[in-house]
């Protein structure tokens, strides 16, 4: 069979959108030489195979305005000339047009989806999100009503969401979370007052009300405490002498920082939230936003506490708690049915191929 994979969308510095790309073909390379694949980028980011081909339209990365031209026009003709019995799209629009019989999208892009914000166009720091939520979002939600393809989301509260939102039957909605590192190592020592975020700079990342719950924290002459996030000085307004910028650190660094503090994940958007499942499988305290994705991943999990995400006086107080020890992990850890499964495993699974 031929099948073209379409991820314009995702380039060597675009954080987990780039590893979801680079994992799939990796998988591709080492688990099919059978089919015809051709992955549709915007650079010649991975070498060609026998049957891998990597066709690059760096044009339609430089603009966003010929993308959705692409996506909605025009780019059907230039991909139907790869005749493919498949068409899967990485990027959460499914092209109009595509004549293959069977079409995938992985949806794995929460913000059009999410009921709990409404981006302002009048905010200038929202204004980019508020584009992509209102009329992004309408683009991706009209691409699944007309063409119908399958599509691969990573948690209920988004097939919920696709199902409320998007005229597709529940047949065609396929969950499949990606897959996590099992850390058999048991926690150590923690410090318990050091806590730690791992995440990128958006405004969903929240990490306003973590500076807001650390003024609260001082006004109370609370002091014995440290902060560490993943971004550099110079990406955030805020500075603090208990807050301390790690800038990008590598995953292992990550996990080590993970056995020895809490887990703080105010954020109120994810299609996921891998932290969360990161830290419940070692057992870690996590203080999180109170959302769907969150309540869903860490069900069974006892360690977690919970907060409105706007609410940095109740995240204060749970960092109190915790400071003064009567916030204390119980010593169990998130159990796992499973570890997830790759991308090419779900399509493999979904299509009978």
């Amino acid at each position: 069979m031929r099948i073209v994979v379409n991820d314009i969308a995702a380039t060597p510095n675009a954080g987990g959108v780039y590893s979801i790309l680079e994992d799939f073909y990796n998988e591709v390379v080492k688990n099919d030489n059978k089919n015809k694949w051709f992955f549709l980028l915007s650079g010649k980011y991975f070498k060609e195979t026998d049957n891998v081909k990597i066709i690059v339209r760096e044009d339609l990365k430089k603009s966003k305005v010929k993308r959705l031209i692409f996506e909605l026009l025009n780019g059907s003709r230039f991909i139907n000339n790869f005749k493919p019995d498949i068409f899967i799209s990485l990027q959460n629009i499914s092209t109009l047009g595509v004549t293959a019989k069977k079409k995938i999208v992985y949806l794995h892009q929460p913000i059009p989806f999410q009921k709990l914000v409404n981006f302002k166009f009048y905010k200038k720091d929202e204004r980019k999100l508020f584009f992509y939520q209102k009329l992004v979002g309408s683009i991706i939600k009209c691409s699944l009503k007309i063409e119908q393809p399958f599509v691969i989301v990573q948690t209920n509260w988004m097939k919920r969401a696709v199902l409320n939102q998007v005229n597709l039957s529940e047949n065609k909605i396929y969950i499949a979370h990606p897959k996590v590192e099992i850390i058999d190592k048991k926690s150590s020592n923690i410090q318990k007052n050091s806590f730690f975020y791992p995440a990128s700079n958006f405004i969903y990342k929240n990490h306003k009300v973590i500076f807001e719950a650390v003024h609260l924290l001082e006004q109370r002459g609370i002091n014995n405490f440290k902060v560490y996030l993943t971004l550099h000085d110079d990406q955030l307004p805020f500075k603090d002498k208990h807050i301390y910028y790690l800038g990008h650190i590598k995953r292992n660094e990550v996990f080590n920082i993970y056995e020895k503090s809490v887990l703080l994940f105010p954020s109120y958007i994810e299609s996921f939230g891998l932290p969360l499942i990161e830290a419940s499988l070692k057992g870690d305290i996590i203080l999180t936003a109170k959302t769907e994705f969150a309540k869903e991943l860490l069900a069974n999990y006892k360690n977690a506490y919970y907060f409105n995400y706007n609410d940095s006086r109740a995240l204060a107080n749970l960092m109190e708690k915790v400071i003064n020890k009567e916030i204390k992990a119980d010593g169990s850890r998130l159990q796992m049915n499973n570890n997830g499964e790759s991308l090419l495993f779900s399509i493999r699974k979904l299509l009978k191929i």
